[in-house]
């Protein structure tokens, strides 16, 4: 296990009214990019960058067309960044002169003025130089070499190979199309090397800021808060991680700084700090009755505190007088307790997140990089939206998933503030990886660095190791043939033996401040690692499962397993028709052909669209042979499909909360890296596909569930409350069940159940359908409508049960669906313009699962949304909000400008 040194007062003269600076940074912001024979340069401001992004204007756009391929001799050469920055002049005087680059994707060489500083090579990882005794007092020239990732990773597996390192076949994503093999010898996003729902996309840049520091002796790097509550205090266990370039200790002195925590600062003086382990560890207590719970969505608020906490590092040199002694960081903390809850059972073991001493269902999705393209991924306004969209939806949990990124600060701070735990996998997956000393020592530091910045954040919930590297190893035994053993070994090693204990950097020796580390997803859990490979992964007895039996019927209950936590699970569609068409010419003069053509070469799964259209075809009135003669009809059906399996899941899953059977359950994916089809929920512009509407409904946190059990010809209606109440506090609801006629927009026969349920509590009620059924009319003429009220009779929720198949459906009529657009007046709106507006529906008879699309050729190029969609309209008249995200001007919308499909005029 990792050991700290504990910090202890110290007797020793303190130079008195020391006059220390503090820290300065510059960031490096302005660089030229030019190839290996310099026959190309390009100037640019934005930062940080990458090659693909700084070439877009002179070679394409990496995502369009077929430019994932035709690109690709860009990631075959190196290319190199060059900046130029004044040297600091009096600034030199004592102080340390720092070069830090926070991300650099991937192996570069260092030069300044022409001498090799060192080289990187893990892109998570951050690289410190000296520079002082290099820096010229006027102009410096700063040059990163990036070599190209595709022969990096090649040269690496072969001098591996021969030097008797054992990684099993040759690594190679096992997708269709142009994919890049040896993503396991290089630590880079190991979605680059392409998969089954995204491109090869090899990247390479400077992914994170370029600082030049300043400063004496110490440089404060982050701040682990871990806290522990007893009956009447919070206790805030910190440890000040520090950089230091001196060889011997030294001394800080720490403040903390919160105005609504404390009366006065906290002061820490004179504590010795060891240089070859920089860390400063103290303990601040506060009384609960200063503290507000920090909540997840939908269970209370996201209660954040400021804290500064200022370091002043010295070594009693009298000569650092006016040095840059003090640095500082201030931090946003959430009070909140979290364990991960896995007691023997009688058919395993429990899996189940305890926040606040309170069970949580763990309802969300899986989380992808905001862009294929890392310097891209952390764009603030589109993480925003994603995480904003997933609140909205009422998830409450994110993973990370381990084929991606360590996400930036402002991912997790948005996810603290918005209420959404993050479930963090380290970026290894489904691999063999190298037990290679370089290796080793790489991932090492990877681990500790990244632990060490996100650790404190109210919303991480819990580390994995690695994704699906256990199930990798499993289902593989035959093919990795007499390595199997060698590399099981080496797997232990690795992620048991070291990355495991590794993390203990963020551990505590008397408490745990959050569960954890799990080794690997899917997996038996922590209770039952025992160290050796578990005989079934998935077993859904313990810990938790990947879901992935798509070739069956996902709108059938029983397709689901009773699983104790389903992390991954999901159902692929298509993107609107609006996003294939800005693909193409911005939709101008693009045909069917095209369009299909297109669809089919982002098609990456090796399953093809068979998956999609088995679902297709189980419900939906479909053709499958000639999907690419009626695109805009195949699109509407896969986000049917998508949404009604999905739903039927989750809705499956949140049944089987009785006794910690299933506590959470999170679909593959929220978001995308390019237009494609895949299992996202939110496409690459921003475009939510049906799911991700439904899910705002099948995610409430109070809500109906109707499931239908074929041994008793039943409805089981399910009302579920996940939400927190301090105190008893039993609420009434009524649930209706109204039976329809497709023929007609009145209820032909009603029925009532009375409900009291406490927080979070669930309750079933089975209901005959001979109860709800109409005399003389067959199943497959009629529907039933469910609502969920209150004692107030507000409706809480609204569902829908079919009793038959869709494409069985009889006596459908044409709603004669008609629509009103109402909008702002554009003559006497002002800046920054409300884009929004109301459409009016009206039908004659039920609307079965109304689909609208915004087709404005320019309009539907901002990011849009609606109010509802993909509905089911029984009422003669429905309002309708549309949100175009454009505030610079009055847009003015028609009623031709909103294409709507309903299922109706597919099945008359």
């Amino acid at each position: 296990m990792m050991r700290f040194l504990y910090p202890f007062c110290v007797l020793l003269v303190v130079i008195p009214n020391l006059e220390a600076k503090s820290v300065h940074v510059k960031e490096l912001n302005k660089w030229t990019l030019t190839n290996e024979n310099s026959s190309l340069k390009i100037d640019f401001s934005r930062f940080p960058t990458g090659v693909y992004s700084a070439l877009k204007d002179t070679y394409g756009d990496l995502l369009y067309g077929e430019n994932d391929v035709n690109l690709r001799w860009i990631a075959n050469e190196s290319w190199i960044f060059t900046t130029t920055f004044d040297g600091a002049g009096t600034e030199l005087g004592h102080d340390q002169v720092n070069l830090t680059l926070n991300g650099i994707d991937t192996v570069s060489k260092v030069r300044l003025n022409g001498e090799l500083l060192g080289e990187t090579d893990n892109m998570f990882v951050r690289y410190s130089f000296s520079i002082g005794h290099l820096m010229l007092p006027t102009s410096n020239t700063l040059e990163i070499e990036i070599l190209s990732p595709i022969k990096e990773a090649a040269r690496r597996a072969q001098e591996r190979d021969e030097k008797g390192v054992v990684t099993g076949p040759r690594s190679c994503p096992r997708a269709p199309g142009d994919v890049e093999c040896n993503r396991n010898h290089l630590r880079k996003m190991q979605m680059s090397f392409g998969g089954v729902w995204n491109p090869a996309a090899l990247s390479m840049g400077i992914w994170k800021p370029v600082l030049i520091e300043y400063y004496a002796v110490a440089i404060l790097r982050d701040v682990d808060v871990a806290l522990n509550r007893n009956e009447t205090h919070w206790t805030m266990d910190c440890r000040a991680f520090l950089s230091t370039p001196v060889q011997e200790n030294f001394f800080g002195t720490i403040l903390v700084f919160s105005s609504e925590l404390f009366d006065s600062p906290f002061v820490l003086e004179d504590q010795e700090i060891p240089f070859d382990a920089p860390v400063l560890e103290f303990q601040i207590h506060i009384p609960q009755e200063r503290v507000s719970l920090w909540w997840p969505n939908g269970y209370g608020q996201q209660r954040l505190y400021p804290i500064m906490f200022s370091i002043k590092c010295y070594t009693g040199n009298s000569s650092q007088i006016s040095s840059r002694l003090e640095s500082e960081k201030t931090l946003k903390i959430g009070f909140r307790t979290i364990e991960l809850v896995e007691d023997k059972d009688d058919t395993g073991r429990s899996f189940y997140f305890r926040v606040n001493g309170h069970p949580i269902f763990m309802k969300g999705a899986n989380y992808v990089p905001a862009s294929t393209l890392p310097e891209l991924s952390a764009e603030s306004e589109t993480v925003e939206y994603l995480l904003k969209s997933a609140k909205e939806a009422n998830m409450n949990m994110i993973r990370v998933w381990g084929g991606g990124l360590y996400e930036s600060d402002t991912f997790y701070n948005l996810a603290d503030f918005y209420g959404i735990l993050i479930w963090q996998d380290m970026t290894f997956s489904q691999a063999a990886y190298p037990l290679a000393e370089d290796f080793v020592t790489l991932v090492r530091l990877e681990a500790v660095q990244n632990a060490q910045r996100i650790s404190y954040h109210p919303s991480l919930a819990l580390i994995v190791t690695n994704n699906e590297i256990e199930l990798f190893l499993v289902q593989n035994k035959t093919e990795l043939g007499e390595n199997y053993d060698r590399l099981v070994k080496d797997y232990k090693t690795l992620f048991v033996d070291t990355l495991k204990e590794d993390l203990n950097i963020i551990s505590r020796y008397d408490f745990s401040p959050r569960p954890g580390p799990m080794i690997s997803t899917p997996s038996l859990g922590i209770a039952e690692s025992s160290g050796d490979l578990p005989a079934d992964p998935q077993s859904p007895n313990y810990g938790d499962v990947h879901f992935w039996e798509d070739q069956m019927d996902g709108f059938e209950p029983a397709t689901y397993p009773k699983a104790r936590f389903v992390s991954e699970f999901g159902y692929g569609s298509l993107p609107l028709m609006s996003s294939w068409q800005r693909e193409l010419e911005n939709g101008v003069n693009t045909t069917q052909e095209e369009i299909a053509t297109h669809i089919r070469n982002r098609q990456r799964d090796p399953k093809g669209f068979i998956p999609i259209i088995q679902q297709i075809v189980n419900q939906l009135p479909f053709t499958p042979h000639n999907w690419d003669e009626n695109i805009e009809k195949f699109i509407y059906f896969s986000q049917v499909t998508q949404a009604m399996t999905s739903k039927m899941a989750v809705d499956v899953f949140r049944s089987h909360r009785t006794e910690k059977g299933t506590m959470g359950a999170l679909i593959w994916q929220l978001n995308d890296v390019w237009v494609a089809p895949t299992w996202s929920c939110i496409d690459f512009y921003g475009n939510y596909k049906l799911v991700q509407y439904w899910a705002k409904n099948f995610m409430a946190p109070t809500t109906v569930i109707a499931l239908y059990d074929e041994k008793s010809d039943s409805l089981n209606v399910t009302l579920t409350r996940e939400d927190y109440s301090e105190h008893s506090d039993m609420q009434l609801y009524s649930v209706q069940i109204n039976t329809y006629l497709w023929t007609d927009l009145m209820a032909k026969k009603k029925i009532a159940r009375d409900f009291g349920l406490g927080s979070n509590e669930l309750e079933l009620r089975q209901i005959p359908l001979s109860y709800l059924v109409l005399d003389g009319h067959s199943k497959s003429e009629i529907f039933f409508e469910i609502i969920l009220e209150n004692k107030n009779r507000t409706t809480l929720a609204r569902n829908f049960f079919y009793p038959v198949a869709i494409k069985n459906i009889t006596g459908i009529k044409n709603p004669d669906i008609q629509i009103q657009v109402a909008g702002q007046d554009c003559s006497s709106a002002k800046a920054p313009y409300a884009n929004r507006f109301s459409l009016q529906i009206t039908v004659k008879s039920p609307a079965l699962l109304v689909y609208l699309e915004l087709t404005h050729s320019s309009y539907m190029r901002n990011r849009h949304q609606f109010s509802m969609n993909g509905f089911t309209q029984t009422e003669p008249r429905r309002t309708v909000h549309l949100v175009i995200e454009n505030s610079s001007e009055c847009l003015t919308l028609t009623n031709n400008h909103i294409r709507v499909q309903t299922m109706n005029q597919y099945l008359l």
